[in-house]
């Protein structure tokens, strides 16, 4: 045996080395926590962006003469949010005026409660309080392309740390900043940050089980997401009377963890494999052996005997410590037998057709997902009308998706259980489209509005969850990262609409659950072209990845075939 052809080779050393090990645990530990200070920098806004009663504040003698002149006669001033009515009593008639807020907004709160009482975000400017969640949108997008590509360059490890410390230094910095063009370009360079954290850490942890168990660290990291909007939906309740800066400043201190990433991670042995640096493969293992308590002797025979190629293993003895790094750049330039140099990921996405196809289907899955998601998410206040009870109910669904996950994703697979999810998700919208239009004449509707609503909800985070498990385990390891990057870009473009269907919501009721629940049934049809990945091997290269697909679609197309012999 020599080269491996796959992780299957991985695999074997992974249960050889007791993946369960406490090497394991605190490596997953230190990936999986990366979701507490993600989901409170996405669910912020709601808490310190909230909307403030508010009207124009009064106008004194002089703002008054300033506009109407001298003024003997008697004032009827009535003030609203962003006008003021000015009734004058003349001797024959009456005289209205309308004035904007000269002298500025009061508000039902104190300022420095929301970033928007205190920046003034009302009236003309109301469109840039919602506009700050689109620019996060674009820092997730940007995030997720950059950060991937640095991944599949430089290493999961170099990425995640790098990307945990932005994330941590602009969440604070956030908190102290005194305009709003600053805030929402933090705004978008925390999103980057978190977004190249998260998928890097979720190619760093899948990358570290075996294949049967890649389901259960998914499972995981959905509970840690449910359980950190858990936490903070208690922690913004608790908090709701202190300014939306000190808020700002405990959400971006959660990120302070990730200082100490360098010490806790070790790089992605397969990415180490793809890289043909064996010698840190070599370190990794022996690290993890001593901490699992596990025979080194018998870990590096079963790594030389699976992974090793056969001519790397015949110098091996010959080599001292600082030749080995000279040996590793020699595998790079194509020194291995039988080895050939793959093209450029993401050309070859674009250039392979039947790739191309599989990555199509990928991208408009997390469009839709991310669409609809944060589409319901932002609307929240639709099924209640405390944003605390919107957001709880919000927590709940949440929670009730990774449960719904967890039970489904290995026992149907993902491919069937991603269609499921889908199709319930689009039925269910369109379900609350319908009886919202006669909520008028039947008020009892309102009940099955909101059960709908609630139920497409449920069903779409599943779907959520499921994509963040399948997508990785479609794509083989030299171009996962990219693949994941691509489709979470796509996912960006879908939650950047997301914000403006609150908008449309109030002039045409029925078109976002329409356009949500319509894309989800036509994901429904369009995932047929994806492979089922359950306890399949991760590919190493494009070319296994295509071998893979073709082998299932020769076993489907057979299983179809009536049996003609005689």
């Amino acid at each position: 045996m020599g080269e491996s052809n796959s992780d299957e080779s991985f695999d074997s050393i992974l249960l050889a080395l007791n993946w369960r090990g406490l090497y394991q645990i605190y490596q997953l530990t230190a990936l999986l926590l990366q979701a507490f200070p993600s989901a409170l920098a996405v669910s912020c806004i709601i808490f310190t962006g909230f909307h403030v009663p508010f009207h124009c504040k009064e106008l004194n003698r002089t703002s008054v003469e300033s506009v109407l002149g001298d003024i003997d006669t008697g004032l009827n001033i009535t003030y609203h949010e962003c006008d003021i009515t000015i009734i004058t009593n003349m001797s024959d008639h009456f005289e209205s005026k309308r004035l904007t807020c000269l002298e500025g907004y009061e508000y039902g709160q104190a300022r420095e409660m929301s970033l928007v009482s205190e920046w003034d975000l009302v009236c003309e400017n109301e469109s840039l309080g919602d506009l700050l969640q689109t620019f996060y949108m674009i820092g997730l997008g940007v995030g997720a392309a950059v950060f991937a590509a640095i991944a599949d360059m430089y290493g999961r490890k170099f990425t995640a740390v790098t990307a945990g410390v932005l994330s941590l230094a602009v969440g604070v910095g956030m908190s102290y900043v005194p305009q709003y063009a600053f805030f929402a370009a933090m705004k978008m360079l925390q999103a980057a940050a978190l977004m190249g954290l998260s998928v890097t850490g979720t190619s760093l942890s899948l990358e570290l089980v075996p294949a049967k168990q890649r389901s259960t660290i998914s499972v995981a990291m959905c509970w840690v997401w449910s359980g950190s909007t858990v936490i903070y939906a208690v922690f913004a309740y608790l908090t709701r009377n202190v300014s939306w800066r000190i808020h700002q400043l405990a959400v971006g201190l959660s990120s302070c963890y990730f200082v100490f990433l360098p010490w806790l991670l070790d790089e992605s042995n397969r990415w180490l494999a793809a890289k043909k640096k064996y010698h840190l493969i070599e370190r990794n293992l022996k690290k993890a052996c001593r901490i699992n308590r596990v025979n080194e002797d018998d870990i590096m025979a079963l790594f030389r005997e699976k992974v090793m190629p056969h001519n790397v293993q015949e110098h091996h003895s010959l080599l001292d410590k600082d030749s080995k790094l000279d040996l590793d750049k020699s595998a790079n330039n194509g020194n291995i037998q039988g080895e050939k140099t793959e093209e450029k990921p993401v050309l070859q996405i674009f250039k392979d057709r039947q790739l191309l196809l599989v990555s199509a289907v990928t991208w408009f899955t997390w469009l839709t997902d991310s669409l609809t998601y944060y589409g319901l998410y932002l609307n929240s206040t639709t099924f209640h009308s405390d944003k605390y009870i919107g957001f709880g109910l919000n927590c709940i669904t949440d929670v009730l998706s990774v449960l719904a996950f967890w039970l489904t994703v290995d026992r149907f697979g993902r491919k069937r259980t991603c269609q499921v999810f889908h199709l319930m998700a689009g039925l269910s919208l369109i379900a609350s489209v319908v009886f919202d239009n006669f909520k008028g004449a039947v008020p009892s509707f309102s009940v099955a509005v909101t059960t709908f609503s609630l139920l497409g909800k449920f069903a779409i985070a599943t779907s959520y969850n499921i994509i963040w498990l399948y997508t990785p385990e479609i794509f083989p390891t030299s171009i996962r990262n990219v693949g994941i990057g691509l489709a979470s870009v796509s996912a960006r473009v879908g939650g950047l609409f997301a914000p403006f269907t609150r908008t449309v919501y109030r002039y045409f009721p029925w078109v976002p659950g329409s356009v949500f629940g319509t894309f989800c049934i036509v994901v429904t049809l369009l995932v047929r072209f994806l492979p089922e990945t359950k306890n399949q091997e991760l590919p190493q290269t494009i070319q296994e990845m295509k071998q893979w697909i073709r082998k299932q679609r020769e076993t489907v197309q057979k299983s179809n075939t009536p049996d003609n012999d005689t």
